[in-house]
């Protein structure tokens, strides 16, 4: 059984007196503990699609299939409650708390979820990243590659049964952003957790098992690694 089960996606947004179509019947299903790419230039619909996948956003026609639950069949706060149990995100921009250190931003997903171990699991998270000494510190006093680090952490803090990163080596130079690929792929095979990667990088995208090529919203072609 498939983990995302997508079928004849498409989203449409109004535009003056016009429709804007930036997805266009796309389908395709990823199996558990697989790893995909979504690659396309800039406006292909790459994210658009990473959030209908990820129940942040409703498609205007087709389906999504999330960890057995059809997301176009729930409120809001299902959908959120799907996200909790089953979904971890990693942003090109880290999407961090600056007003809580690296410790209290992985912590954040497990006190939602009232976990009791919430703080002695996120230690062990930040010692898995190499950030074990950086526990107390603010976004602010962290590099790029640092707070990419304390939100790969936090995506994994309650064990994803998949995992959604939206060009997460963007905004890293070359060498940090091979360190963090390497990470995320090192994490995802100890884990099980099933990737899905939205990128720019070719080289990134061969790394994962099947790479979904987008253009004009569409589907051009599916490649395996």
């Amino acid at each position: 059984m498939s983990i995302l089960s997508v079928k004849n996606l498409s989203k449409t947004y109004q535009s003056g007196n016009r429709h804007l179509t930036v997805l266009d019947e796309v389908s395709f299903e990823v199996n558990p503990g697989a790893t995909m790419a979504i690659v396309g230039p800039s406006g292909s619909g790459k994210t658009t699609l990473l959030g209908l996948c990820a129940g942040l956003d409703t498609p205007t026609t087709g389906s999504v299939v999330l960890a057995g639950s059809a997301l176009q069949s729930l409120s809001e706060d299902e959908r959120a409650k799907v996200r909790n149990e089953s979904v971890g995100f990693i942003f090109q921009n880290f999407q961090l708390l600056s007003t809580l250190t690296a410790l209290e931003n992985v912590m954040v997903p497990m006190e939602l979820k009232k976990r009791k171990d919430a703080r002695d699991r996120a230690q062990e998270l930040l010692g898995l990243v190499g950030l074990g000494n950086r526990m107390t510190h603010y976004p602010s006093q962290l590099s790029g590659g640092e707070q990419q680090r304390v939100s790969i952490a936090r995506a994994f803090a309650n064990d994803p049964k998949i995992l959604f990163a939206d060009e997460p080596t963007g905004n890293l130079d070359t060498e940090t952003g091979d360190l963090i690929e390497n990470l995320i792929f090192q994490l995802n095979r100890d884990k099980g957790t099933t990737l899905i990667l939205v990128t720019h990088d070719l080289q990134l995208a061969e790394r994962t098992q099947q790479t979904i090529h987008i253009k004009g919203g569409k589907i051009q072609e599916v490649t395996h690694g």
